[in-house]
């Protein structure tokens, strides 16, 4: 069985969860026997595989091209959309607009025309985008999204929540199924880790440096955090900055890392070597505007490591092994902050540990692989 994973253009030059799940995905489905590509061109030849598995919905034009090629030449498609609840985002748009969203929001009320003209600056920087875009404007973003969900054989959600986001959004009928995300093979053992960072105790938050993550806000609930226990705990932030999209959000977090010695910033640690930074972290804070899953969290957790998320999606993974806040207020985030900081590490079940893997999800994928290719 052949197979070509299609992402978003850039997304092997870029970190994101959409390259950690491709990539491990993949990474588990060879190990499963199957021949796995990765494509991030429009113009790629599709011919010589079985099927197409399309990632992403959200955003971006380039998916309409990936399924368009796909139906012309009867190739089945699977789309795995990593979508995003509509009215989060056009939230995070109205009360948090940094860099160019402070522009869009005002031009449009509509959340995919504020994605067309997002699009169209990103095409300045990326000639490959320039096509997509184009016929965004002519046909819609939403109307694309629309037909790809339409030629797509099966769509893979993460939550059920996201498969009644979708259904809601673009008024279509879809063959879904959830896949959930999971934790490598590097989270799986009880490994004795060597603490590279000579913290303990510390508050992690995993991710772009960008403003739906929420970073700012996070760092000004744990500088009330230590003010009111008079307690030196450590921020941690591990993530890449998103300077060229993100210039203005990205000045404001440097000059606060500046500012504060309590505040390290990580840019990159490989995969391999994230375990052992969460093993030594107290909380992880997720206080993002929108997410599917919260991937990161789950990966804390597998480290025994308390969790903060923001969202109902997160929660469909999470339940009570994490406290949730409200990403738009401080004080939210500052007691869910504060109620895991002095809560007992937690323990989570054989159960979740077996379900939420990237192994377990490559299994899961291969079942769909067969059945739309009707292979017994």
């Amino acid at each position: 069985m052949k197979v070509v994973m299609q992402g978003r253009i850039g997304l092997l030059n870029e970190g994101g969860g959409d390259k950690v799940q491709i990539e491990n995905t993949a990474l588990e489905l060879r190990k499963l026997g199957v021949e796995v590509d990765i494509s991030t061109n429009i113009d790629d030849d599709i011919r010589k595989y079985d099927l197409v598995h399309i990632f992403q919905l959200d955003w971006i034009a380039e998916n309409y091209f990936y399924a368009k090629e796909a139906y012309k030449f009867g190739k089945p498609i699977v789309l795995s959309p990593i979508h995003h609840n509509i009215n989060e985002v056009k939230r995070f748009d109205d009360d948090y607009a940094f860099d160019l969203r402070r522009l869009s929001k005002f031009l449009f009320k509509d959340q995919f025309k504020r994605d067309i003209f997002k699009n169209l600056h990103r095409s300045v920087f990326d000639h490959k985008k320039i096509k997509p875009t184009s016929f965004s404007l002519i046909l819609g973003l939403k109307e694309m999204h629309r037909r790809v969900l339409a030629m797509s054989d099966k769509v893979l959600v993460q939550t059920e929540l996201e498969a009644k986001d979708i259904i809601k959004t673009y008024q279509v009928d879809i063959k879904w199924k959830k896949v959930p995300n999971g934790v490598g093979e590097v989270f799986l053992h009880d490994t004795k880790y060597e603490n590279s960072l000579g913290l303990k105790d510390y508050i992690l938050c995993v991710g772009r440096i960008e403003a739906r993550k929420n970073q700012i806000k996070i760092i000004e609930a744990v500088e009330k955090f230590r003010l009111k226990y008079k307690n030196d705990v450590q921020l941690v932030f591990v993530g890449h900055k998103s300077s060229l999209k993100h210039f203005e959000f990205v000045s404001v977090f440097n000059k606060l890392v500046s500012r504060y010695k309590w505040i390290k910033h990580i840019e990159k640690v490989s995969y391999e070597n994230m375990p052992s930074i969460y093993k030594f972290a107290k909380v992880c804070v997720s206080a993002s505007w929108f997410e599917t899953t919260g991937l990161t969290l789950l990966e804390a957790l597998f480290c025994n490591t308390n969790a903060v998320a923001s969202g109902p999606r997160a929660k469909e993974y999470l339940g009570s092994y994490a406290s949730y806040c409200d990403p738009n207020d401080i004080d939210s985030i500052f007691r869910a902050i504060e109620k895991e900081y002095f809560a007992q590490r937690p323990s989570i079940p054989s159960d979740m540990r077996e379900k939420y893997t990237w192994s377990n999800a490559a299994k899961e994928t291969f079942e769909v692989y067969k059945e739309v290719l009707k292979i017994e």
